[in-house]
This record gives C-alpha cells, structure tokens and sequence, in this order.
C-alpha cells in the first residue's frame, strides 16, 4: 500500500480510501453471493493485467486472499510470442479470443491436438492459472472448515476471454461464470456497454458503490 501511496503522491494527488479489488467485486456482487449458503464459498477470480487475485468468500466476507502473478499481460506475451508479433503491453489483441473447449484426456487436462500455435500457448498459461486455483482452494478447505467451494465467478478483464468460464469449469470440476455487474445491480445505462467489456467493470463499480451502502 506505500508503494501506491507514493505514487500518488509524486502525481499531487491526495488518497482519500485505498481498497483491495476483492471488496470492491464483493460490493458489486453482494445480491448475487447472497445465493449461496453459510457453508457454499464463493472463489473469486479477478484476473486484471499483471496479475490475479484470488478471493474465497463466505457470507459476503473474504476468508482466504492471495495474488499470483499471471494476468491478461502474460496470456498476450505468450501469445504474441507464438504468433510472432511484437511485445505490447495494449491487452487488445485477447479480445474477441475464444479459448476452444476440448475432450479432457484421462488425467484431466484438456487435449491440445489440432490448436494452433497462438491458442497452445494462452491454454498453457491459462492452465498454469488453473493450477494455482486448484492450489489456493485446496489450501481454504485444508483449513478443516466444514464447507465446500460452490463456484467459481470470473471478473476483470482477462474474464472476457471466450470460454474461459468454461475452460477453467473443466480444469477445476466446478461451476464457472462471468460476473456481469451491469446485470448484478440492474443499471440502466444511457448507452449499451458491451458484454465483453463488462466482468472488467466489477472493480470500478463496486468502488463507487462504497459510499451508498
């Protein structure tokens, strides 16, 4: 948090709250967390441009947090690498990508055969992902609480990626979904906004929530 309030500070900028995204998409979804029952946690994956946060949530209150260091600007590098492009730090080219579903082998890994070579590489990122999932919530029900994970709600912008809900759904033997917060908190929006767009909107939202509850 220093390192954030240094930052601003060298702009001119005065801080008046600094919050973890995880509170944020809580706020923004708190209608929707509601669903699931004091022994159903919730994973949270936000998966924004550096890295991931992942949340485990019980009751509308996090219980487990942590960050790995893979976002949307490792799954680009990868595969921008495999197509030969440039490096770019614009996360523009993951639009529109759909991640194909594939028949899972007998270990439980989807099989890559017939993917191009762009494609092999986001899936191997995206599967290093999915491991650190497996990991963060293996390490929550370790804990010895009486509860199981119910789903998994994917924001931020890597969330667009097509799929993904289900690839990580496959991965992962758990329901898997988008957070839509246009949806979650029924705005109306003087101009459509984009279901791609939308899972990275949770954050922003759910900050400038926090003063009306």
């Amino acid at each position: 948090s220093d390192t954030y309030m240094d930052t601003f500070q060298q702009a001119g900028l005065s801080i008046d709250v600094l919050e973890i995204t995880s509170f944020s998409l809580i706020r923004t979804i708190r209608e929707q967390l509601r669903n699931f029952t004091p022994q159903e946690a919730a994973a949270i994956v936000d998966i924004e441009f550096e890295s991931t946060e992942i949340s485990i949530v019980v009751d509308g209150v996090p219980q487990f947090s942590r960050t790995v260091p893979i976002g949307t600007f490792q799954i680009q590098s990868a595969l921008s690498r495999a197509m030969n492009l440039p490096p770019s730090r614009n996360t523009e080219l993951l639009q529109g990508m759909t991640i194909p579903v594939a028949p899972m082998d007998s270990v439980g890994v989807p099989q890559m055969g017939g993917t191009n070579p762009g494609t092999a590489a986001m899936l191997r990122v995206l599967g290093e992902l999915s491991d650190e999932l497996r990991r963060s919530i293996d390490f929550y029900l370790n804990q010895g609480e009486d509860q199981e994970v119910a789903q998994l709600l994917l924001a931020g912008p890597g969330a667009s990626i097509g799929q993904l809900d289900e690839f990580f759904s496959q991965r992962l033997s758990l329901p898997a979904s988008q957070v839509d917060p246009i949806e979650s908190l029924a705005l109306e929006v003087s101009e459509e906004i984009p279901e791609i767009q939308r899972p990275g909107l949770g954050v922003v939202i759910g900050l400038g929530l926090r003063e009306a509850w």
